[in-house]
């Protein structure tokens, strides 16, 4: 029997401790410590104080995957006037490989109209191009190359 992994679009933070380890695991593999990324995602975007009081905007997009009831991955993106963008996503590594970021993404496709960004590390790429994201440049920023990413349908 399948499991079915259910994509929501919070309207608040519930759960912080569910969030954060995910957030946790995200950041260590981008900057090669958690404790590193946390204090870089506060001190240079104020987002750790954003998800942890995270209340539902109209054009702003907390998805959170579950399965039965636990919270295994996360996206969250933004509609802007012209474009729309992805900033963070993240699936618990047990679950990866296992559809869960593609329905994440389908859900907010479903959400906001293209042109859509995101800027990505290079494990992740080969990730967006599959679904049909394309590379626009690179670039190196705290110590992290990043590839900005961009799906125009």
């Amino acid at each position: 029997m399948n499991k079915i992994i259910k994509v929501v679009r919070a309207e608040s933070m519930d759960d912080w401790e569910a969030f954060e380890k995910i957030l946790r695991i995200l950041l260590e593999e981008i900057y090669g410590s958690a404790d590193r990324g946390m204090e870089i995602y506060e001190e240079k975007y104020g987002a750790i104080t954003y998800y942890r009081n995270y209340r539902a905007r109209k054009n702003s997009y907390l998805l959170l995957a579950e399965l039965e009831g636990e919270l295994i991955g996360f996206l969250y993106g933004r509609k802007f006037r012209n474009y729309s963008y992805i900033y963070d996503i993240a699936v618990l590594p047990e679950h990866r490989g296992k559809g869960v970021g593609r329905k994440l993404v389908e859900e907010f496709l479903s959400l906001v109209r293209p042109p859509i960004y995101a800027d990505v590390q290079e494990n992740a790429v080969g990730f967006f191009k599959k679904l049909n994201f394309r590379i626009l440049r690179s670039y190196e920023e705290d110590g992290v190359l990043w590839y900005e990413m961009l799906r125009e349908k």
